[in-house]
């Protein structure tokens, strides 16, 4: 045996050696993020609520070399959250990154929207970014690590028919701006982004409802200056940057990625 072969490779790329821990990261913006942060060289916590999608995402990361777990987890419920992070810990050693991206979303304005509603949406977009960060604390500390929260650009503008979504978002960047302050002595820079419109399971659910699909999609298009709407690896390439030492003096921002949709009229 040759002596470079009985060396045992060593992880590459930015976030070589580091655990990034991504909740929703089945699917849609989550599944961006792990692919990109694992492509960048971080092992990758996939903590998802649907059993099936997480095994299949994770089977896809190892296929492209990286070391990945699933976690089946209801974000929104403190127990399972616990036993999710220490699991985490217990396998990874460590907990580098917390990419919050686990939420959803309705169509409805307060006027329609019932309490259950209301609870719903609070209880898994903004509850879920308080629990899952105050549990992964411990190691956050110990590694310096860094926190991205999932917004919206409808958190920032708003967004008509969404009143629990909208201010669950609009409450993901005051509390990325007090984790932000809260944090920094600790050496954990705290961010998040706003996407607009991206092609996830969601969206691609709602084009599939229009009268005219296709319509729908160039219409769509048409608005963004870009002249597209995002990837989900688009959105994990700003949390790529996030979470890199490129960004090594930001914390407490709301960054917009968006292709421009929000500007002009």
């Amino acid at each position: 045996m040759s002596e470079s072969s009985s060396v045992a490779e060593k992880p590459t790329g930015i976030l070589a050696n580091q655990v990034a821990l991504v909740t929703g990261g089945a699917k849609g913006i989550g599944w961006g993020c792990a692919r990109v942060l694992g492509r960048a060289g971080a092992s990758i916590a996939v903590v998802d609520i649907d059993v099936e999608a997480a095994q299949t995402a994770i089977r896809s990361l190892r296929a492209e070399g990286v070391t990945a777990e699933a976690y089946t987890t209801n974000v929104g419920l403190a127990d399972q959250v616990h036993r999710t992070v220490a699991a985490v810990v217990e396998r990874f050693g460590r907990i580098d990154i917390v990419v919050n991206n686990a939420g959803t979303h309705d169509s409805k304005g307060i006027e329609r929207a019932s309490e259950a509603d209301w609870d719903h949406i609070l209880t898994n977009n903004l509850k879920s970014v308080f629990l899952v960060t105050k549990c992964a604390l411990p190691s956050l500390k110990a590694t310096r690590g860094r926190v991205v929260n999932m917004s919206s650009m409808g958190g920032v503008v708003g967004q008509g028919n969404a009143g629990a979504y909208s201010a669950t978002k609009g409450g993901i960047i005051a509390l990325t701006k007090n984790m932000a302050l809260d944090f920094a002595p600790y050496g954990i820079r705290v961010n998040c982004i706003c996407p607009g419109w991206v092609e996830t399971p969601l969206v691609n659910a709602w084009f599939a409802l229009q009268p005219d699909e296709a319509a729908a999609r160039k219409y769509i298009a048409s608005i963004h200056p870009l002249g597209r709407i995002a990837s989900p690896e688009d959105i994990g390439e700003a949390a790529l940057f996030l979470v890199s030492d490129a960004s090594s003096f930001i914390t407490g921002i709301a960054l917009p990625v968006d292709g421009g949709v929000t500007l002009g009229y």
